[in-house]
């Protein structure tokens, strides 16, 4: 068997629980040292990287680090099935002396000599493992939950908080555990038979934007999202002054303690309900007069100055992956034809030194949790015919391109890095007619909000005068 590198089975958020689930994948721990050493990529482990001031950034040299990362997933997930996968996801294991320890942290950071790579691929993948057993056995304490709705609240609150401190502990909060958090709670909902198949949704509204990667939650953080996804599922509200249950795994502090006399208890604040920015966007998007707001234009129009590529020129963390990945965007545009979510990932995996760049499986949230982009099952696809508009001449070309930019903006189709898609989406939809704009700061740091269909057509009309200034 033949796994694709960009196969959905390589990508963690993908997985059920039947696909993870220890009980119906064999497992020999006492093995994975020599599976991996016979599994391993051809030509051996990569050398690892050096940054080298002199020579500056190596992006040959880190590539090739991701794609042994990649290879090695691929070897991993044909020898044992799809749950391994996840042995790149972060979760620390724990030493003989009760201590918790990551093995793996990525591959620019965790290659170095072969026989110690080898070893802490092997171990990641048990420390993986081992957090299945540990979910597993989570699910199984909880497990049936009460039929009769209020002490079922008590239970859903008391498993729910115990997941995410599972899921927190382990993953240090590091870049995968908020994802993880969601993925092991939508795992729980099919276990205990939660009817229904929007569990995105039910997770997404319990969590609510209170969860970040990097971020370890508060006390009050995980008791909010408890008590919601409680709620949403019992539609039991507790009053205000119970006690949380005595499972509940921390001694954090909550508007509900009884540890607290009556009148020192801070009084409860309901967080506002922040708006769908995609449904707005979509809407906007619908009533806009993209056809009106400009004329067309055509190509060739550029100068000898690239706007949009002095711009990331000067970004002072990513600039050589975004140049890099604006390479590409360029030869796209030479070869022609739609622009396509395929195109925009390959991209992004530049942009972001990423494995893959899948479309995202939860909602997403902008500016610190003001902004919400709500998930729905159909939205890659209207997403991709989204992008298949970006190239119809039929409309002129300066509104085309404003509104894959703002389609990328607010249909936030990424986890991170959105903003910088947004920006080659745009130009690939220009260059691809021959169009460069020479200059494209005031574009690019702008902010362009989905509220207005006069914004929106204000930014078409915002490019056309780009681009007429570029032919001045």
């Amino acid at each position: 068997m033949t796994i694709d590198p960009d196969d959905p089975r390589l990508r963690i958020k993908t997985l059920t629980w039947a696909d993870v689930d220890p009980d119906r994948h064999p497992f020999d721990s006492d093995t994975v040292l020599d599976v991996v050493r016979a599994v391993a990529p051809a030509g051996g482990v990569p050398a690892p990287y050096r940054y080298d001031p002199a020579r500056g950034f190596d992006r040959a040299a880190v590539d090739a680090l991701w794609d042994w990362q990649r290879a090695m997933t691929v070897a991993l997930v044909e020898h044992y099935g799809s749950w391994a996968c996840g042995w790149n996801a972060q979760m620390a294991g724990y030493t003989a002396d009760g201590a918790l320890i990551l093995r793996w942290s990525g591959a620019q950071d965790s290659i170095t000599t072969p026989e110690e790579t080898l070893g802490s691929v092997a171990g990641a993948l048990l420390d993986w493992r081992m957090f299945l057993e540990d979910l597993a056995d989570l699910f199984t304490l909880h497990l049936p939950l009460p039929v009769e709705p209020r002490a079922a609240s008590v239970s859903w609150e008391a498993t729910v908080a115990s997941l995410v401190a599972t899921v927190a502990a382990r993953s240090g909060a590091d870049e995968h555990w908020y994802p993880v958090c969601a993925l092991a709670l939508k795992w729980f909902l099919t276990v205990a038979e939660v009817p229904g198949e929007d569990h995105n949704a039910l997770v997404d509204d319990a969590i609510g934007g209170r969860f970040w990667s990097f971020v370890s939650p508060l006390g009050a953080e995980v008791a909010d999202a408890a008590e919601s996804l409680a709620a949403t599922l019992t539609g039991i509200t507790p009053p205000m002054d119970d006690a949380w249950p005595d499972t509940w795994p921390q001694d954090w502090p909550s508007w509900r303690s009884t540890e607290l006399p009556t009148a020192a208890r801070a009084p409860r604040v309901e967080p506002p309900k922040v708006p769908d920015a995609l449904a707005t966007w979509r809407q906007v998007r619908q009533t806009a007069r993209w056809e009106h707001a400009t004329e067309h234009v055509s190509g060739p129009v550029r100068t000898a100055r690239d706007g949009i590529a002095e711009h990331f020129s000067k970004r002072k963390c990513d600039a050589g992956r975004v140049l890099a990945a604006l390479e590409l965007v360029r030869a796209d545009a030479a070869e022609g034809g739609a622009l396509t979510f395929a195109r925009l990932e390959a991209w992004q995996r530049k942009v972001l030194a990423a494995i893959s760049a899948p479309f995202r499986t939860t909602s997403a949230w902008a500016r610190a949790g003001k902004e919400r982009y709500a998930y729905r099952d159909e939205l890659s696809e209207v997403f991709e015919a989204c992008l298949a508009e970006a190239t119809d001449p039929a409309v002129p070309l300066p509104s085309r391109a404003a509104r894959v930019f703002l389609d990328v903006l607010h249909f936030h189709p990424f986890v991170d890095g959105n903003a910088r898609s947004a920006a080659l989406a745009l130009y690939f939809v220009l260059a691809r007619e021959g169009i460069v704009l020479d200059r494209a700061a005031p574009l690019l740091m702008t902010r362009w909000p989905a509220s207005d269909p006069r914004g929106a057509e204000g930014l078409a009309r915002f490019v056309a005068a780009l681009v007429k200034q570029t032919s001045r």
